[in-house]
C-alpha cells in the first residue's frame, strides 16, 4: 500500500492496529471481508427462510407466540410477516432452531451426513464422547460458527488471529445434552472454503 505508516495509523488508529501483526495483515483482514460478506449474509438470510417456513408449517402466527427468553423485534409493532422476518437477528432464528428443535432443517441431510469439521482445522474431531455426532449437532456446532463469524467480520474484527496457544481464534463451543459439549475452530486459510460448502450444500450455483 503506497501510504506512509503515520497515515495509516491516523486514519484507523494505533488501538485498531494493535490487534494485527502487521499493516499487512490489516489489509489482508480488509481482502477477506470483501470475499465474505456476500457469502454470510446468503448464509443467514436462507437459514431465516428455512426456519420461518418450518414454524409456519404448523403456525403462521408462530412469531406472536414466542417463549419468554425469545425476544421478537417488532418496535413499530408491525404485524406484517415478512417484515418482521427481516428484522429479526441472526441469533434470534438459532434460538428459534434450537428451541423448537429443528436445527436440522436449516442444512440439508446430504450435506450434513458428509461433512467433516478436520477439513477446516487439524484439531477438530468429528466426535462427541467417542460417538460420531448426530445429524442435530452438527447443525448446531455450524450455526454457532457462522454466528460468530459473521459477528466478527461485521463488527470488522481480526479474522486472521491466531491466539497464543496456535489455536486459531475462529471458534464456537456448542453445548449438547448430559454437559456434553464441542468445539470447533476455522483455520483463516480454511475460512472461505467453509463459508462455500454451506452455500453449495444448499444449491452449488450460489458459488460458482
Amino acid at each position: 500500500m503506497n501510504m506512509d505508516e503515520k497515515k495509516y495509523i491516523d486514519l484507523y488508529s494505533q488501538a485498531r492496529l494493535n490487534g494485527y501483526s502487521s499493516i499487512d495483515e490489516h489489509e489482508q483482514n480488509f481482502q477477506i471481508l470483501d470475499k465474505i460478506a456476500s457469502k454470510l449474509s446468503r448464509i443467514e438470510i436462507i437459514i431465516r427462510n428455512r426456519v420461518d417456513r418450518k414454524m409456519s408449517q404448523s403456525n403462521k402466527d408462530w412469531l406472536f407466540n414466542l417463549p419468554d427468553h425469545i425476544h421478537l423485534d417488532a418496535s413499530d409493532e408491525t404485524k406484517d410477516h415478512d417484515i418482521l422476518v427481516s428484522r429479526q437477528t441472526f441469533g434470534f432464528w438459532i434460538q428459534v432452531a434450537k428451541y423448537y428443535k429443528i436445527e436440522s432443517i436449516a442444512f440439508d441431510k446430504k450435506f450434513l451426513d458428509s461433512l467433516s469439521f478436520k477439513k477446516y482445522c487439524q484439531f477438530n474431531l468429528d466426535k462427541t464422547n467417542k460417538r460420531p455426532f448426530r445429524r442435530w449437532q452438527k447443525s448446531r456446532i455450524l450455526l454457532q460458527l457462522a454466528k460468530n463469524i459473521r459477528n466478527r467480520a461485521f463488527h470488522l474484527e481480526n479474522l486472521l488471529k491466531i491466539q497464543k496457544n496456535g489455536l486459531p481464534r475462529l471458534s464456537a463451543k456448542v453445548d449438547f445434552e448430559n454437559n456434553d459439549f464441542a468445539i470447533k475452530r476455522i483455520n483463516p486459510n480454511k475460512l472461505i472454503t467453509f463459508l462455500d460448502d454451506i452455500l453449495k450444500g444448499f444449491e452449488i450455483n450460489l458459488v460458482e
